[in-house]
């Protein structure tokens, strides 16, 4: 019998403490919605994969972005500009260096490759 791949190993490291997680948060965040791409502009360093799954454990109720920043249906929220979140709007409402979620201090918006993938 082979030995399944670190890749492997690691996804389904992630896939059970993602379980547990969500199990511990209740049934508001029983399900979380696929990974998508967010549109990306000309001047964007990267293209960029919103993530339900890892933003979840930390953040307490879904509202905490939804209906404040963000609208329940993709594609009707404001486009995701470097502007709007130097602003502190959309992502940059937590991403700033300062906002504690999960235990943590949120990362700021100028490490932009904890986000962007080239």
């Amino acid at each position: 019998m082979t030995r399944p791949s670190i890749r492997v190993r690691r996804a389904s490291a992630l896939a059970l403490a993602t379980a547990l997680a969500l199990t511990l948060l209740g049934s508001a965040h029983a399900q979380a919605p696929p990974d998508f791409s967010m549109p990306q502009c000309e001047t964007s360093p990267g293209p960029v994969v919103f993530s339900h799954t890892r933003h979840m454990p930390r953040v307490e109720k879904c509202s905490r972005c939804h209906m404040r920043d963000f609208k329940m249906q993709r594609g009707a929220s404001p486009p995701v500009t470097l502007a709007a979140k130097e602003e502190g709007k959309l992502c940059g409402a937590c991403h700033d260096g300062k906002t504690r979620m999960g235990g943590v201090t949120v990362f700021t918006i100028e490490q932009c490759d904890r986000c962007h993938k080239p």
